[in-house]
């Protein structure tokens, strides 16, 4: 994680500092919710859409989304050029999860004061009304905290410009060494990308604070525990959300400005083969059948290749009554890169392939689990509604016979 997002902050800065040197505006944008500790965390997954993250994402469609008139109309009356979006997420007891989008916009032009306070009105009216639409809770629009940096404006939404030199804090935390020349916005990416930043309430905990705090409750009690339980609702509610999100127009235009940007994908960032050594190829067959549906096996595989290297390896592999040479391979000569399937000869492919005994036997039990799990889904149901009458299906086309009386 800290590896994809160090490139990700490093993108966002240098096309930030590029964007403005060659005049662009700049502004930063912050979306959140109304939030209780009752509410869920939610999904975003099909046919489970719900929570907090679901109102977060569909607020952020009807507002901004590219197929909307609304959003024409603010491209068009804003000169907005594209976005930066990025998702962040915390966790504190009494309040429950807080979910918000950090956002990066980009217009043609710097806006004038006047010009930035009708811009941030705009995207904050979308933005209410939409997350309203998408059934979440009116959003803070007042506050009566005193000298509280929202200006009493409330906490739904908030815009600051970041061309502005070094007025303000926010200007002071975001701009680059104080270069008001350079017009560059420092710090911009560790905003846009962090994900381990502290929450600012005392309290709360970001992601990363959660795990260790849930880790450390584990190791403490012996067992999951409300943190545990918090940790892992989480964990099931993030997937399928998207860290960081830059619109096509905006990508494109800084290709067109040449700014430098790392297009490694997250899988090529954090690539650790480089440099090992292969010590042995697994074919799928073997993978599949003998280790990965085995408990316990992988992870044995994986300590013993770290320690004792081949011959660990091979003792191990020999003691799962596999053999070496055809249900396990040697590494190949003068590469680390395993052998491809087209590479293997002839029997190796046959042991790939399921018998045909194993594999109507398979379809077997699969069809058998298929109905014992409706008939135990029926039992469980008659349990908890022990009220309900029972149903007593009878065929009128079959004759009933009597019961069979045992002899004397």
């Amino acid at each position: 994680m800290s590896r994809i997002l160090a490139v990700r902050a490093s993108n966002v800065q240098l096309a930030s500092d590029g964007l403005a040197d060659a005049g662009y505006g700049l502004h930063l944008g912050t979306n959140t919710l109304r939030h209780f500790e009752r509410m869920k965390y939610g999904t975003v997954r099909k046919g489970m859409r719900h929570g907090l993250v679901a109102v977060l994402h569909d607020g952020w469609a009807g507002a901004y989304g590219s197929a909307g008139r609304r959003w024409r109309r603010l491209r068009t009356d804003f000169g907005i050029v594209g976005y930066e979006r990025a998702f962040e997420d915390t966790f504190g007891w009494g309040t429950g999860f807080h979910l918000h989008w950090h956002t990066l916009w980009v217009t043609e032009t710097v806006l004038a004061p006047e010009d930035q306070d009708a811009f941030a009105t705009a995207l904050g009216t979308a933005w209410a009304e939409s997350v309203e639409a998408a059934g979440g809770y009116k959003v803070s629009d007042t506050c009566d905290r005193p000298n509280c940096s929202c200006g009493g404006k409330g906490h739904g939404f908030d815009l600051r410009p970041l061309n502005a030199g070094e007025e303000g804090q926010a200007a002071r935390y975001l701009y680059k060494d104080g270069d008001k020349a350079k017009g560059g916005v420092a710090k911009i990416g560790l905003e846009l990308a962090s994900d381990n930043k502290s929450g600012r309430a005392f309290g709360r905990m970001g992601p990363l604070e959660l795990g260790d705090a849930a880790a450390a409750e584990l190791l403490q009690l012996g067992q999951p525990g409300p943190l545990v339980e918090k940790y892992r609702e989480r964990e099931f509610g993030v997937f399928q959300v998207r860290k960081h999100y830059r619109s096509q127009n905006l990508n494109k235009l800084i290709k067109a400005l040449e700014i430098p940007q790392d297009t490694r994908t997250d899988e090529e960032i954090t690539d650790d083969t480089e440099g090992l050594t292969a010590i042995a190829v697994i074919p799928a067959g073997t993978w599949y059948r003998h280790i990965a549906r085995r408990p316990g096996r992988r992870l044995d595989l994986i300590k013993v290749a770290e320690v004792y290297g081949l011959p660990g390896v091979r003792r191990l592999v020999e003691s799962w009554d596999l053999v070496w040479g055809k249900d396990v391979l040697d590494p190949p000569a003068g590469t680390a890169t395993p052998v491809a399937p087209g590479d293997l000869d002839a029997d190796q492919l046959a042991f790939q392939v399921m018998p045909k005994e194993e594999a109507e036997f398979k379809a077997a039990r699969r069809a058998a689990n298929e109905v014992r799990k409706d008939d135990v889904a029926a039992a469980l149901h008659r349990f908890r509604n022990p009220k309900e009458p029972i149903r007593v299906k009878v065929s009128l086309k079959k004759p009933i016979r009597a019961k069979r009386q045992p002899a004397a």
